[in-house]
């Protein structure tokens, strides 16, 4: 992390793939490195403090030093390799004319093939490294003992270094190796000693100082220091055995101190701990919101954001910015910028969340789906023998850009992406077709390569699952009798399913559409239309009402109470001719009769009156007890 301490100088040793020079020193009458000066150009003041560097141009030795870092680069085939120029009197490095004339021999000595180029290169104490593809190498190699600017350049393949297996540790943190194996101990012990589980509080401050990371090498060279980090977080992660464990472990992380330009080097905090809610990242060096662009909406939990000690709060739109970014956000550099309330009030939305609506006839509807997903879940061979018939369509979707819950884990696509029939995504007819199967066998075919699942069981957790149920006139009759159409149901299932993966368990959300109709399966029903439609789980929280209404048909109802007293027989029971919802209603009923020993009638008004809600029906019924405002007619005799 090279922006948490300054680098110093190469320390001995050797790195593996490079090349490092020795070589005469040669330098002209001014002491500097332009053995190629005029005479004139070569008496200056001597209060100039800049340099005449190859191609005639003053340059400072800090800018030359700068120029020489910007020119890193990425390459996925490299080789390292070590330029050394002798030099006196205080000489300083100019990458651009050097990498150039590197560049220009190596070319020089093949006629043929790919332009040789140094594709990556840096700055270590004395040294300029840099890196090319393996097979340029011996080219490299080749222009050991050349001139550049009068100075001789000497080249020198490098074996083996301390820095450079300190490198591979990092990068496999997971190893199994004697030195990975150390890297990890010591890195253990250092995040031991700044995890305090009373407080569950991840103290990452003033890394760049501390003594255990000095003593490993860690900010010796670029390299390491880019690693550092990510491994720090890997060797975090191994510590627990679930990633619930992992995510409940931590809820505050400071990486104050550690003059931070940006998050690049540490932007896998979000990935280990994304449920913090408090972040302390004062005094580091953010001048702007780029700086912290890579957790734009990250941490979805945060409640207390530090920022002082940064350019960035003084920025005008700072706090309308942090304020967008996390949602939950409550205090700010110390400061409260949004109470408890107003991020209440964020979750409301603009239409009231209703109950379902579910219209059953003679418990079709919810028969059906009890018996749907404990057939799809344990026998799906048996359940298709039962519904689906020879003109039975099945189609699924998957939707890959739904939003997630926070504590979700991503699952992936591979058992489905083939098979997905997302008419958005697909124009090419064919295509559509061949992804719509139709008839019990094409059915059976395709949900046998699916993975098996598990839906949540309606009794013990209905809050997983939102059904709702639709009469639906004019389905084609199947028997041709009626050439206005038969009635059916469409049926709508919302919920949570696990999926096993081999040893694993996936957990997502699903959509399920059916249209049902009249047929020769069991129950004399048909499934005409099945659609599923995955996307990553998101929770059931969406659809908690805000007013609840009558309650869902595939509920447990009430036990009847027709031997309460005033309360006629058959009130509560279910009879021919009777819905669903007035059976529903009547129980509701019966229940705050024998409650609030009112009448029927009353009773029936005080549900009717708040949205046939009990909870509320029953606060109602005890404020207007209270003020005497209820009379006594009121009241079943007696009561």
């Amino acid at each position: 992390m090279k922006s948490m301490k300054s680098r110093g100088g190469r320390s001995g040793g050797t790195d593996r793939g490079g090349i490092r020079k020795r070589g005469p020193t040669r330098t002209d009458r001014d002491g500097d490195m332009d053995m190629d000066g005029g005479g004139a150009r070569a008496k200056r003041g001597r209060g100039d403090s800049g340099r005449l560097a190859a191609g005639g141009r003053v340059q400072s030795r800090d800018k030359t030093m700068d120029a020489i870092q910007k020119a890193i680069s990425s390459s996925k085939d490299s080789s390292q390799v070590n330029i050394r120029q002798g030099k006196a009197g205080g000489g300083t490095w100019s990458d651009s004319p050097l990498v150039a004339f590197l560049e220009r021999r190596m070319n020089a000595m093949t006629k043929s093939g790919p332009r040789a180029k140094i594709t990556k290169s840096r700055v270590e104490g004395d040294s300029l490294v840099v890196f090319v593809r393996s097979d340029l190498a011996d080219k490299m190699l080749r222009i050991n003992g050349n001139l550049f600017a009068g100075i001789h350049v000497s080249v020198e393949p490098h074996t083996s270094a301390p820095s450079s297996t300190l490198d591979q540790d990092l990068a496999s943190a997971a190893g199994t190796s004697a030195s990975t194996a150390d890297t990890k101990s010591k890195m253990t012990a250092i995040l031991g000693k700044r995890y305090y589980p009373d407080t569950k509080l991840l103290d990452l401050s003033k890394l760049g100082t501390d003594p255990d990371l000095l003593a490993m090498g860690i900010f010796n060279t670029t390299s390491t220091e880019s690693k550092f980090f990510p491994a720090l977080m890997k060797v975090w992660e191994m510590g627990f055995t679930t990633s619930a464990q992992r995510r409940e472990a931590v809820q505050s992380v400071s990486l104050a101190h550690n003059q931070l330009a940006n998050i690049s080097v540490v932007t896998t905090l979000a990935q280990t701990v994304p449920d913090i809610k408090n972040l302390d990242l004062s005094n580091n060096n953010f001048k702007d919101a780029q700086s912290l662009i890579g957790w734009r909406w990250k941490f979805r939990n945060l409640e207390f954001l530090d920022l002082t000690g940064n350019a960035f709060s003084a920025d005008p739109s700072f706090k309308d910015t942090m304020l967008k970014w996390y949602p939950k956000l409550r205090i700010l550099n110390n400061v409260e910028v949004r109470t408890a309330e107003e991020i209440a009030a964020q979750k409301k939305t603009p239409i009231p969340v209703q109950a379902p609506y579910f219209q059953d006839e003679s418990k079709i509807g919810e028969n059906f789906v009890r018996a749907f997903f404990a057939g799809y879940d344990n026998d799906r061979n048996d359940l298709i023998n039962g519904v689906y018939d020879d003109r039975s369509t099945f189609s699924l979707n998957v939707n890959t850009m739904a939003p997630k819950a926070q504590q979700a884990e991503a699952a992936g696509w591979d058992s489905y992406i083939k098979k997905s029939r997302n008419l958005l995504k697909i124009s090419h007819l064919p295509a559509r077709m061949s992804r719509a199967y139709v008839g019990a066998e094409k059915i059976r075919e395709v949900w046998n390569t699916l993975p098996q699942t598990r839906h949540p069981d309606l009794t013990t957790h209905p809050e997983e699952m939102l059904l709702e149920c639709h009469p639906i006139p004019g389905l084609p009759d199947p028997s041709g009798q009626s050439e206005t159409g038969v009635g059916g149901l469409l049926v709508m299932v919302h919920g949570k399913v696990e999926e096993s993966v081999g040893a694993k368990i996936e957990t997502r959300s699903f959509d399920r559409t059916f249209i049902l109709g009249p047929g020769g399966g069991v129950g004399g029903i048909r499934v005409i239309n099945d659609i599923l439609c995955l996307r990553a789980y998101g929770g059931h929280e969406a659809w908690s009402p805000e007013n609840q209404a009558i309650p869902q048909a595939v509920a447990p109802p009430p036990a009847p109470a027709a031997v309460q007293p005033g309360i006629p027989d058959g009130y509560g029971v279910p009879a021919p001719g009777k819905t669903d919802t007035q059976l529903q209603q009547e129980q509701l009923i019966a229940q705050m009769s024998s409650k609030s020993g009112m009448t029927l009638q009353f009773s029936e008004m005080a549900l009717s009156g708040n949205g046939w809600n009990l909870d509320a029906a029953w606060k109602n019924f005890e404020e207007l007890k209270a003020q005497g405002a209820l009379p006594t007619t009121a009241f079943v005799s007696g009561a």
